[in-house]
């Protein structure tokens, strides 16, 4: 176990401590732009991560009428079905390349990096002499920012080293309600619809109860913490826009963001899930009508640019025959 402990300290800890203090030392002896800093590099490292697990939920979308026809065939029966059900199951995982862990990649990663910078921020900004002491241990011998200890915990108002609940007024409400906010879109992003009943009742609770939950636990946590968890969620938002080809953010009925193009084919997924059929798996017999509708938005959205221009166009000359 005491090689856990030292692998613990020497691949999460220590570079964690001094990243931060590097970044005080930078930013002008602010610990609060010192997290968002760190919390910045950390999602652009995990890019690669979200790249793929986007790849993954897309064909997990693609196989789950495969998947319902599994659960339909073996349905109500037990024993020697149910292992076959499971076997027929995974070789399909395997014949499309999916791992169901692997949607679940960037929150596995993100685990450790919460519990070590929550380890990282109480070791930092440390209360006591001794806590000062085993600080001074952890510093690379060549980061200046030792020479700036005790560090300043004070970020808009908030002491990055005590308990949310301790702020005052708004924040002690608010933080919470920004962090189980901002997951909420977060999940709702990465979602995507599915004919499969019990899948769907999952991933609606799972759309509920991880915000619900991290809102609840922020309440007790640091307020570093949850600065760090806040903006890590903002920066998600961000990359999976971008990383899943600008796809609308849904909200209550209503799509906002995305291309006219991709608010039109969540549409149509939404449809699809409503009537129990899946629109992003056609059957042959419907591809070539799917294509045609797929090319007719793009020509729309092509000539309504191109009358866009032309209007544009027209308004800059009369300005300049009104000039001359």
């Amino acid at each position: 176990m005491e090689i856990f402990g030292i692998l613990w300290q020497e691949i999460i800890m220590r570079p964690m401590i001094n990243s931060l203090a590097l970044f005080y030392q930078l930013l002008f002896s602010n610990f609060g732009l010192s997290i968002i800093i760190f919390t910045v590099l950390i999602r652009i490292v995990m890019i690669p991560l979200t790249v793929r697990q986007t790849r993954q939920m897309k064909k997990m979308q693609a196989i789950q009428p495969k998947l319902k026809a599994i659960q339909d065939k073996y349905k109500g029966k037990s024993g020697d079905a149910r292992r076959q059900m499971s076997a027929e199951t995974m070789g399909l995982y395997r014949e499309a390349g999916v791992s169901p862990v692997g949607c679940l990649g960037p929150m596995i990663i993100q685990m450790p990096i919460w519990i070590g910078f929550y380890r990282a921020i109480i070791r930092t900004m440390p209360s006591t002499p001794e806590g000062m002491a085993n600080l001074s241990e952890l510093f690379y011998s060549w980061n200046p920012a030792i020479a700036s200890v005790p560090f300043n915990s004070q970020f808009i108002g908030l002491s990055l080293i005590d308990a949310v609940s301790a702020a005052a007024l708004p924040w002690n409400y608010a933080l919470p309600v920004l962090v189980g906010g901002s997951m909420f879109i977060q999940q709702k992003m990465t979602t995507n619809p599915t004919t499969d009943p019990r899948q769907r009742q999952t991933n609606q609770m799972m759309l509920w109860m991880l915000p619900i939950m991290f809102g609840a636990f922020t309440w007790q946590f640091p307020a570093g913490l949850a600065v760090y968890i806040l903006f890590s969620n903002i920066i998600g938002v961000v990359i999976q826009y971008y990383v899943s080809g600008k796809q609308p953010i849904e909200l209550f009925g209503r799509s906002f963001l995305g291309t006219e193009e991709s608010r039109a084919e969540r549409a149509l997924q939404l449809a699809a899930e409503a009537a129990g059929t899946s629109a992003t798996t056609p059957d042959p017999e419907e591809s070539e009508e799917d294509d045609q509708s797929t090319e007719v938005l793009r020509e729309n959205s092509r000539r309504s640019n191109r009358n866009r221009s032309r209007r544009t166009g027209r308004r800059t000359r009369r300005r300049r025959n009104k000039g001359n």
